[in-house]
């Protein structure tokens, strides 16, 4: 199960929450990516022109069509956990409100926005600091108890 790569509770739900962009990244692009392997596994290779003299592989052929065969199956792998953690991880999101959403998203998927992020949040919903402290804490809480259970 998905669930026991983030043990610790808090900290695995920021490291869920962080792993999202990614994800969603893998799941777009593997169409496309498998398409192209495809269509490099059905053209016909040639020999580069580098002006250096080179040898002749009879098998070279097979050996472009393995190594297709294998990255084609890491891509599969990896489309497959993206959607698993997807199926895992979406449902949760869509629970919280959407300002525990941009709360945690302000926090834990801005990269290096994060240094700013209490103020950023202070003008833009208008509380206090504390406030914000409070809400991130209680959204980070509730996302980690819907990600894992108690």
């Amino acid at each position: 199960m998905i669930a026991w790569k983030y043990l610790n509770k808090p900290s695995a739900a920021v490291a869920a929450l962080q792993d999202y962009s990614t994800m969603r990244e893998i799941i777009n692009i593997t169409p496309q990516e498998t398409k192209e392997l495809y269509d490099r596994m059905i053209t016909v290779g040639s020999r580069r022109l580098t002006g250096l003299p080179s040898s002749w592989n009879p098998q070279a052929g097979e050996d472009r069509m393995v190594k297709s065969l294998d990255t084609l199956d890491v891509i599969q792998e990896r489309y497959r956990q993206a959607v698993e953690y997807m199926n895992w991880f979406e449902p949760a999101w869509a629970t919280l409100s959407d300002t525990e959403q941009k709360i945690l998203r302000e926090f834990y998927t801005s990269g290096s926005r994060k240094s700013g992020a209490t103020a950023r949040l202070q003008v833009e919903l208008n509380f206090s600091e504390r406030q914000v402290e409070r809400l991130r804490s209680q959204a980070l809480y509730r996302l980690s108890h819907l990600l894992f259970g108690k």
